[in-house]
């Protein structure tokens, strides 16, 4: 993978990385991806970044910080009842760094779904 800015969206290939990580990580339980995201690094590993970056001297010997991506899932069990999970995954080292198990049958958040037509105003 290409080098990133620590504040950079996502890329759709980070995306897939971090959901092919929790497919590993649940290699045999049904998946259902609500979201997933970039979580921003700590503020003390940014502030020396971004120190370097504006100071001029950034270089490749530049510690950059990890690209994290937060992935928000459902785990369904047999007795089909959603359990939400969230995972923080280090990208580039494929790895899960945090893992929780939320609760069990929790709603996601409601997402609207709005068609519109020509000539609609």
């Amino acid at each position: 993978m290409s080098s990133f800015h620590p504040l950079q969206s996502i890329s759709a290939a980070e995306i897939q990385s971090a959901r092919d990580v929790v497919l590993t990580f649940h290699e045999k339980d049904v998946i259902s991806f609500r979201e997933i995201f970039i979580q921003e690094p700590r503020k003390a590993e940014l502030s020396l970044y971004l120190d370097a970056e504006h100071n001029g001297k950034l270089s490749s010997a530049t510690a950059s910080p990890s690209r994290l991506a937060k992935c928000q899932y459902d785990v369904i069990g047999s007795d089909k009842i959603p359990y939400y999970h969230e995972a923080t995954i280090d990208i580039k080292a494929g790895t899960v760094l945090e893992h929780e198990v939320i609760g069990e049958g929790l709603q996601p958040a409601l997402t609207l779904y709005v068609k519109y037509f020509k000539g609609d105003n």
